[in-house]
Formats: C-alpha cells, sequence, structure tokens
C-alpha cells in the first residue's frame, strides 16, 4: 500500500473560493432561499390556502426579510373592509352596533397594512379588544392584527403561539371560515351587545425553529392539512461557482447596506474558511445577517482601513474572538503542559493511544479540540472486554455502541471465535466528566490491536475516526477542533516532524484549518493522514499490515493478525500445560 496517498498535501487543508467576478448586482438574503420565495410566492397567489409554516431559526433577522420581500410581491394597498359604528346606549336602550363598507384607510376597522409581522403578542393584541368605559359604560371597539391586515399577510412567531396556546382554536377559526367573529374575554361574562361579524382574509405565515414546530405538530396533528410548509435555510450551499458568486455578492450587498467597508476578494476568501469551520462543510455556509452583521461590525472595529476588509482584518477579528473566548481552553492545555493531565506526543508504548474529542461547557459558546489517552489492558480470559466509561456510568449510549462494534469489529477481521479467548479493558485515562459519541472507536479498535499484538503504538499520532463492523472509517464531528487541539499540544512542546493525526478520508471536506496547522504540514513538521478502513489505519501506525493481503497471498512483514493468533496459541499451550508441584499435589 502506497502510504504517501494517505498522506495530506498542506494545499487540501483549507478551502478557497473560486476566483470569480463579482459583479454589482444587489443580492438580499431571501435571493439565495429559492425554495423558500418560491412557497412565499405560490402561497401569496393560492387563495385557497390562508397558512404557511416557514422553519426559521433565527426569527428576529428572517422576519424582518421575509416581510420585506413580501412588501414587494403584494399589490399596493387598497381600501377594504368595514367601518363599525356604535350607538352607544343609555339609560333605556342598549348599545347597538352596525357595519358599513370602510370609505378610508383611517376607518376604524379597515385594512391599515399590507404587511406587518409580530413576534409578540397576546389575545388582544391579535383579534382586538372590547372596552367599555368605566363612568358612562360608552363602548369601544379596537382593531386587532387581523383586522388591520384584512385581505393582507400576518407575520407571527410559532414561539409565542405556543406561549399563547389559546389563540391557536380562534386563529384557525378565522382562516378556515374567511370571517370574524367576535366573543366575550370572559368565559362567564356576554357582550354587551350584539355584534356582527365581517369577511375577514387574511394570510398568515408561521416562523418557527424546528423544535418549535415539533411541539405545534404535536398539539396540532392536522396541522399540514391546513398549512403549507418550507424552510428558511440557515446554510447555504456553495459547492458550485454560481453559488459561491452568489454568496459573495449576497455579502457585499450587506456591507453596502449596512454602512460595513467592501470586502476584497482574500478577505471574502478567509471569511469563508471561517464560516464553513462552523458548518463543518466546505459546500455549506451560514448566511444568517445577524451572524455577517456580528462578524462585519467586529471586523471594522478592529481594521485600521476604514475603506476595505482584507483577509488580515478577517484573521485578527477571529483570532481575538478566539483569545477573548479561550481561558477555559488555556486552562485544559495548562494542565497538559504541566503534566496534571497525562499526554505523551513522543516515544511508543503498547496498549496506550491518543484518542481526540471536543470539550464543550455549558454556557460557553466555544468548543475546542483535546486529545484524551486511551489505553488498553488484555489478560487472557473469557471474552469480555471491559469499557470502564460505560461501566462507571461515565458514557452515553453511543460511546457504549462505538465501543462494542470495534469489539466485534476485530473478531470479525480476525475470524476470532464468538466467545473471545481474551479478556481486555479499556479507559479513557483521567477522564473526569461524561463523554458520549463514537468518534473513538477507531482508536479503540487500534489500542485493542496494540495490546493483543504487543505492538507499540507511536505516541507522536493521534487518531480519531468512527467504525463499523466491517472496518470501514466513517464521518465524525469537530475535525477541525481535534487536529488543532493536539497540534496545539505538539507546537508547545516543539514540533518534531514525526506527530500528526490520522482522520477518516470522508472528513476531508470538513476541513479549514488555521495558518498555523498549514504552515507546520508545508514545512512538513506535522502530518494528517486519511483513512478508509482499519486496514491503512494499522499500516500508518504499525508499519505492518493487519492481515494477509488477499490477493497477493503474503505480507512483507509478519502481520498484525499472525501475531495476534501466535499470542493466543502461546496462551493455549500454557492453558493445557499442568505445573509440576499441581502434579505432586494430586498424587497426594
Amino acid at each position: 500500500m502506497d502510504l504517501s496517498e494517505q498522506k495530506l498535501d498542506w494545499t487540501a487543508l483549507q478551502p478557497h473560493l473560486a476566483q470569480l467576478p463579482v459583479e454589482t448586482q444587489k443580492v438580499s438574503f431571501l435571493d439565495l432561499q429559492w425554495r423558500a420565495c418560491s412557497a412565499i410566492a405560490q402561497f401569496l397567489k393560492n387563495s385557497h390556502r390562508s397558512l404557511l409554516v416557514l422553519k426559521a431559526d433565527d426569527q428576529s433577522e428572517y422576519a424582518s426579510e421575509v416581510e420585506n420581500w413580501v412588501k414587494l410581491q403584494q399589490a399596493p394597498l387598497q381600501v377594504s373592509g368595514v367601518q363599525y359604528v356604535v350607538e352607544q346606549g343609555d339609560s333605556f336602550s342598549f348599545a347597538q352596533i352596525h357595519i358599513e363598507p370602510a370609505q378610508s384607510v383611517q376607518d376604524n376597522f379597515a385594512a391599515k397594512k399590507t404587511v406587518a409581522t409580530a413576534l409578540y403578542f397576546d389575545q388582544s393584541s391579535l383579534f382586538g379588544s372590547i372596552r367599555i368605559h368605566p363612568m358612562s359604560h360608552d363602548i369601544q371597539l379596537n382593531a386587532g392584527l387581523v383586522h388591520q391586515l384584512n385581505n393582507g399577510v400576518l407575520i407571527l412567531s410559532v414561539n409565542q403561539l405556543l406561549t399563547h396556546f389559546d389563540c391557536w382554536e380562534r386563529l384557525k377559526h378565522v382562516l378556515v371560515t374567511k370571517q370574524f367573529d367576535w366573543y366575550s374575554a370572559h368565559p362567564f361574562k356576554a357582550l354587551p351587545c350584539e355584534i356582527p361579524s365581517y369577511p375577514l382574509n387574511v394570510k398568515v405565515l408561521l416562523l418557527g425553529n424546528r423544535e418549535e414546530l415539533a411541539t405545534l405538530n404535536e398539539l396540532v396533528p392536522d396541522l399540514y392539512h391546513l398549512a403549507d410548509y418550507s424552510e428558511i435555510e440557515s446554510y447555504i450551499a456553495v459547492g458550485k461557482e454560481p453559488q459561491q458568486q452568489a454568496w459573495q455578492q449576497y455579502v457585499q450587498s450587506f456591507a453596502w447596506q449596512h454602512q460595513f467597508p467592501h470586502l476584497t476578494q482574500d478577505g471574502l476568501d478567509k471569511l469563508y474558511q471561517w464560516l464553513v469551520r462552523e458548518s463543518e462543510s466546505r459546500v455549506l455556509i451560514n448566511s444568517s445577517p445577524l451572524i455577517l452583521t456580528q462578524i462585519l461590525s467586529g471586523v471594522s472595529l478592529l481594521s485600521n482601513n476604514k475603506d476595505e476588509i482584507s483577509a488580515v482584518d478577517v484573521e485578527q477579528y477571529f483570532q481575538q474572538k478566539l483569545v477573548q473566548q479561550g481561558f477555559l481552553r488555556e486552562q485544559a492545555y495548562a494542565d497538559i503542559f504541566y503534566h496534571q493531565v497525562y499526554i505523551e506526543t513522543d516515544h511508543e508504548a503498547v496498549g496506550q493511544i491518543n484518542g481526540l474529542s471536543v470539550v464543550e461547557f455549558t454556557g460557553m459558546p466555544m468548543s475546542f479540540g483535546e486529545p484524551s489517552r486511551i489505553s488498553c489492558i488484555v489478560q487472557f480470559g473469557d471474552g469480555e472486554i471491559v469499557d470502564i466509561e460505560r461501566k462507571s456510568e461515565l458514557a452515553g449510549n453511543v460511546h457504549g455502541k462505538g465501543m462494542m462494534i470495534a469489539q466485534n469489529c476485530l473478531a470479525n477481521i480476525l475470524d476470532l471465535p464468538s466467545q473471545l479467548p481474551f479478556s481486555a479493558s479499556l479507559v479513557f485515562e483521567q477522564s473526569y466528566g461524561e463523554i458520549d459519541g463514537d468518534s473513538a472507536s477507531l482508536a479503540a479498535f487500534l489500542v485493542l490491536a496494540s495490546a493483543l499484538s504487543d505492538l507499540p503504538v507511536p505516541q507522536s499520532i493521534a487518531v480519531t475516526g468512527s467504525i463499523d463492523q466491517f472496518g470501514l472509517v466513517h464521518s465524525i464531528g469537530g475535525v477541525n477542533d481535534k487536529i488543532e487541539g493536539f497540534f496545539a499540544i505538539c507546537q508547545s512542546r516543539g514540533l518534531t516532524g514525526k506527530q500528526g493525526v490520522i482522520i477518516p478520508q470522508s472528513c476531508l471536506y470538513q476541513l479549514s484549518l488555521t495558518d498555523d496547522v498549514v504552515t507546520a504540514v508545508k514545512n512538513n513538521q506535522f502530518f494528517i493522514w486519511t483513512v478508509n478502513d482499519v486496514f491503512e489505519a494499522c499500516e500508518i501506525l504499525f508499519d505492518r499490515p493487519l492481515v494477509v493481503d488477499e490477493q497477493t497471498d503474503k505480507a512483507e512483514k509478519v502481520t498484525i493478525a499472525q501475531l495476534i493468533a501466535k499470542r493466543i496459541e502461546q496462551y493455549a499451550e500454557q492453558h493445557h500445560y499442568i505445573p509440576f508441584w499441581l502434579k505432586w499435589f494430586a498424587k497426594k
């Protein structure tokens, strides 16, 4: 096997935008949301549908964008609806109310807007209210949002609708019947007089994140019989050149609209590199207006050039943000530097390997990578493999699943009996909190193979990846943080030119590493290998094959499987051997 193919070149460690001419055409946020725009346009034209549900993660920002877009699609405001004429009662008669066609927009219940947003509302603000003067008992009718938007579009928050769920049935009634009826706000008090109903045609857009929509759907099982559905995507595709060009036009238009400096081409490229880290995909990028405002405002404050934003400015902003939020990361790394947490980055050891994990603290926006020492002790026995993290209830179900897959994968590849002829214990050393995830299953497989074969593992190489029962290595999350976490430890101790990490091949399109890591790889001071299966990982780590090549039926070196088989055979011979003192004791 040619291992040079598994070693990544430094040019593969950071993504770059295609060098495309950016036109001066202005592109808005919703211009990138073709699914949502298509759904809204059809919804506005369809007179038989009154409710559209849009998945939207950032409601406050997205609502204003949707409102502006809908406003452009709507016809100019026309006089419609009614006005309520109230004839106040006196000591001898009840008040009487009747309706007349509205003559102007100023009439009390005439349509006053074509589109409006209400992220916070209650019964009275949504459906209007009836007020009675405490002294004169005069009646006053106040229009609600549904009245003001007769023949228009009302944008509501699902979260607020869940908070005031008593509004739902009445809103549903208005949308289905296309008529507004007055009801008393108090369950035990009737209306002060008869108030006529009137035709009301309003379209409603509901904005909510996925969890809120799931809750609403549980409460309203027939929701999507009444409503259409689409999504405002927080992440947009930038895998193709036209998509990249549209995103660049959007960023430049956004900067112009909010009076931020123009971005240079290398500035856009650096912004792209940092944003894809968050999405963990080179073909997806966060397009949230809130995120862009946060970044561009921060970059503008740090930049010395008030006319344009360069790559240096963008890099400076993100580095400053890492320092600002990096206290806990620095403390975690300090524990390793001062040997409070033992992590070896040199020499070799049997049954010990450096895994890679991502550390997240509740209430802290930043996550970071950190190496974890995984050890394995093997004793030939009844086949039990103890996952100490799981046994001590410090690991989640996904972690336990990953460890069991690693064990079964090794037994399958080595063609061992169902009950393995050895016992082993696996543990994350100096781990004091709960861990979860299956990204350590490749490391568990390799450390188990090391302990069984008595082959040392280079401590200068860290490993991450999940595996299946057939030995294929699958993608994991947080790969950039994991690589940079191990690199930070190695860099602090001094790069030796032997250090590096093994990651899944499928993580290649997640990579967007910092300039320090790229420079080290370029200078052959640090290495990143990608693997598709455990066979490639074993060749890199142990410098020998796991099993005999089926095509050539031979191997240049003794395989790991042969070494394990030899140790099992030696154990079997010892197991049937009876010591002389036991024979002597038996004669007695």
